[in-house]
């Protein structure tokens, strides 16, 4: 009977294991190059555009920057610091952190039509 029950509790373990490898994983895609192209201060947003011919977030793609970190990369000294909305200005190229599902409903217009990110990182190097 030990026997039995060994068996069985390894079986349901290898089929939980194996249930969870078909879960799809959230990708958070780390360098989505942009431009700003409009600044809202008063609602925490900004439109932005794709910066290159990837075509991923369009010509108009609004932003919530409400809750998420904002920073600068000195590309020499590699000195990061904090920046705020106000620090931001129209032509920057800004660098975005999302996650795939965030992206699929934006693109799919299943959300607020603001697309949710992770993190900003302002890419014009003219902060000292």
């Amino acid at each position: 009977m030990k026997k039995i029950n060994g068996i069985l509790c390894l079986l349901l373990s290898m089929v939980l294991l194996s249930a969870c490898s078909f879960f799809e994983k959230d990708v958070l895609h780390l360098g989505v190059n942009a431009v700003i192209t409009e600044i809202n201060t008063e609602n925490q947003t900004i439109t932005v555009k794709d910066a290159d011919q990837n075509e991923v977030l369009g010509e108009n793609c609004v932003i919530d920057c409400s809750d998420i970190p904002l920073f600068y990369c000195h590309y020499d000294t590699h000195e990061i610091k904090d920046i705020s909305l106000e620090d931001l200005q129209v032509d920057d190229s800004v660098i975005l952190g999302i996650y795939n599902s965030e992206l699929e409903a934006y693109k799919n217009k299943t959300g607020d039509n603001i697309l949710h990110i992770e993190q900003l990182q302002l890419g014009t190097q003219r902060l000292g």
